[in-house]
């Protein structure tokens, strides 16, 4: 895949959104041909043209050198470097393409440092912190901003798209609500805790957004709250470790994994989209989640007592001690014998195999 992006970027001057059999699709928003490259080379996968990538990576986000015709990787990408995030005056979508700017943004940073091209690297860490400025501190949401008037003042944060025909409130985010996009930015997810008033006040708000969500599997309309069908937010059970409390990270992630998946012909929430949803119970299942993007994994819990994963030509085995069904609390996680203080995991620590254990308890 990544050797077919790169040859894309060769033949179309830029790298592909949605990529399909005719080329070019330019379908859905941001650029994630770049953090798919930056976290695949920050993996260790790396047979293929990287030089190329950066440099079809670089001239999108810098916006030089754009084909005229056809496919444009970031639409409004100058008024994005202009004020540091998409007017909305100017562009629909500007809160969604503000943070997915961002994100793809610090994915082009972490490359360029692991190439070593620091000053790159420090621009693009910068340019990183770029959705905080559709960051409202009043009403604690992202929002639609216009350089001369400022924020939004018609907000309705649970309004969904789909339920707004005419784009009156929600025209600024793709396929969900305020509430939904809230939850964004994983890829700094420390950063976005300290938006929030207090801590304590971005669990309870992030507590109740699982709450208040429809435990049903596949209904007609997601509603406004977590909606594990689509993408804006099918990583937010993970955001609780950043606040001091894995175990909702533990409780929320079980609720998803037993509520969410079936064996029938409505087995998923919504649509797999290149098997992502597959994906995020596969990796949830084995106790860990990838920050996209990154190298890091954000730890969970273990669905089953062993799994064994093959990492080339190693094996890392996974172990859930004092298993049970009821048993959903970690009480502590070890590597390779080694009690770990933190929630999340370096590739590095194991790509080369080893050993992770959990320890279960039935209380968090």
């Amino acid at each position: 895949m990544l050797v077919s992006l790169v040859k894309m970027a060769e033949q179309g001057g830029v790298l592909p959104r949605w990529p399909s059999g005719y080329g070019y699709t330019g379908s859905m928003l941001g650029s994630s041909a770049d953090i798919v490259i930056s976290e695949a080379y920050q993996k260790g996968i790396r047979d293929f043209d990287v030089e190329t990538a950066y440099t079809a990576m670089r001239k999108a986000a810098l916006y030089i050198d754009i084909p005229k015709d056809g496919f444009k990787p970031r639409p409004g990408t100058p008024l994005y470097i202009k004020y540091g995030y998409c007017p909305a005056d100017s562009m629909g979508e500007a809160v969604s393409k503000t943070i997915e700017y961002a994100w793809a943004d610090d994915a082009v940073s972490k490359l360029a440092a692991t190439l070593g091209k620091t000053e790159d690297s420090a621009l693009f860490a910068r340019r990183g912190q770029n959705y905080r400025n559709v960051w409202n501190p009043e009403t604690q949401y992202f929002q639609l901003r216009n350089p001369e008037t400022g924020f939004q003042q018609k907000f309705k944060p649970l309004k969904l798209t789909y339920l707004d025909p005419e784009g009156e409130y929600t025209d600024d985010y793709v396929e969900g609500s305020a509430l939904q996009w809230r939850w964004s930015p994983f890829f700094d997810a420390p950063g976005l805790v300290l938006l929030f008033k207090d801590t304590a006040y971005f669990v309870a708000e992030l507590n109740s957004f699982f709450e208040k969500a429809d435990p049903t599997r596949g209904t007609v309309s997601p509603g406004s709250y977590y909606w594990h069908g689509n993408e804006p937010d099918i990583h937010a059970a993970y955001l609780f470790n950043s606040a001091g409390r894995p175990d909702l990270t533990q409780k929320w992630v079980r609720m998803i994994l037993e509520n969410k998946y079936g064996a029938g012909y409505d087995g998923m929430d919504g649509d797999d989209d290149a098997g992502t949803l597959s994906a995020w119970y596969v990796f949830s299942a084995l106790g860990f989640y990838p920050v996209a993007g990154s190298d890091i994994y954000q730890l969970g819990a273990p669905l089953f007592p062993k799994a064994e994963i093959n990492m080339g030509e190693k094996v890392l085995t996974v172990v859930a001690k004092n298993y049970a069904p009821g048993n959903l609390y970690v009480k502590n996680v070890s590597l390779n014998g080694q009690v770990l203080d933190r929630w999340w995991l370096k590739h590095a620590e194991i790509a080369n195999g080893g050993s992770l254990v959990f320890e279960m308890s039935a209380v968090p």
